[in-house]
């Protein structure tokens, strides 16, 4: 489509530009994925044994097709995560302090608008969705499904600092590299269920392994686009090569991965999921547009 618009050469650096992002990004969610596990309850695992737990799936994936990320999100929306939304505002019931939330009222603009900028640049992964919507054969329901993904994840955000910051205090959650997992480690429910971080974590390495796919499947199928290539699902296993080596490279330690996390990721997603989509969207509303079908190119593979 870049290509379309835009012209060969232009669309086409455009498009590899996009590639590369998609690259890092895969990259980045897979190590974030590694060091999570090694640092909560695969402590004495080797990274390369964790990062080829994801990859292995996550070529077998790709090659099903689609469907089968979007069928593992629904269950994630549906069972998941309104689960795990109902067991974080239950964790606070025996001994909460609500006057932990009480510095929220005398933050300052600045600050505010910072908390709300690192949590709320993740919305920007609805470029990918709006990417692969496009090629949807019925676009009629795609509007309510993206309003419950964005209601959703408002919502866990929200549940999510308030229970961290309630349970632990500002101070200790600022610190703390996953305030979640403490809390569900310590948590009792109705005076007898304990231990419920398994169902976090598990919860958390469906998300990740859903990110790593979805960054994953546009590096294909960009790379398909760009360079016309009939089919984009044999690119899974020399792309994971590449995304593998690079979950490694990305970063020499834990910090690194967090300060990325805070500091670069804002900027990337800013500026290719956002600023560049808006600018080339006032671009084509003077220029006459290429009509192209939908559900083109994202089939499953026939039997």
């Amino acid at each position: 489509m870049l290509q379309e618009h835009l012209g060969r050469v232009t669309g086409g650096i455009l498009g590899i530009s996009y590639i590369i992002v998609f690259l890092i990004l895969a990259s980045f969610y897979l190590r974030f994925f590694t060091e999570f596990l090694s640092t909560t309850i695969l402590t004495y695992t080797p990274s390369g044994i964790i990062i080829l737990a994801l990859l292995i799936p996550g070529i077998y994936a790709i090659r099903i097709g689609i469907q089968m990320l979007a069928r593992l999100s629904e269950v994630i929306l549906v069972i998941f995560l309104p689960l795990t939304i109902l067991l974080l505002m239950t964790s606070t019931t025996e001994q909460p302090d609500w006057r932990n939330l009480m510095p929220i009222g005398f933050m300052s603009v600045r600050d505010l608008g910072y908390a709300v900028y690192l949590n709320m640049w993740h919305i920007a992964n609805i470029f990918i969705i709006l990417t692969l919507a496009y090629f949807s054969t019925d676009r009629s329901g795609i509007p309510k499904t993206l309003l419950k993904s964005l209601v959703s994840l408002v919502l866990f955000l929200a549940v999510s600092i308030a229970v961290s910051t309630i349970t632990l205090g500002p101070s200790l959650t600022s610190i703390s590299a996953m305030p979640l997992f403490e809390i569900a480690r310590a948590a009792s429910y109705a005076g007898f269920i304990r231990n419920t971080e398994p169902l976090f974590v598990s919860l958390f390495m469906l998300g990740i392994f859903i990110s790593v796919v979805t960054c994953w499947v546009m590096v294909c199928y960009s790379t398909q686009q760009i360079f016309a290539l009939k089919d984009y699902r044999f690119l899974a296993a020399p792309s994971a090569v590449i995304i593998g080596i690079g979950s490694i490279l990305i970063s020499p330690n834990t910090y690194m991965v967090f300060s990325i996390l805070e500091y670069s990721a804002p900027l990337v997603f800013g500026a290719f999921f956002v600023a560049l989509p808006i600018l080339l969207y006032i671009l084509l509303l003077f220029k006459p547009g290429v009509e192209q079908e939908a559900g083109c190119g994202l089939q499953p593979p026939e039997a």
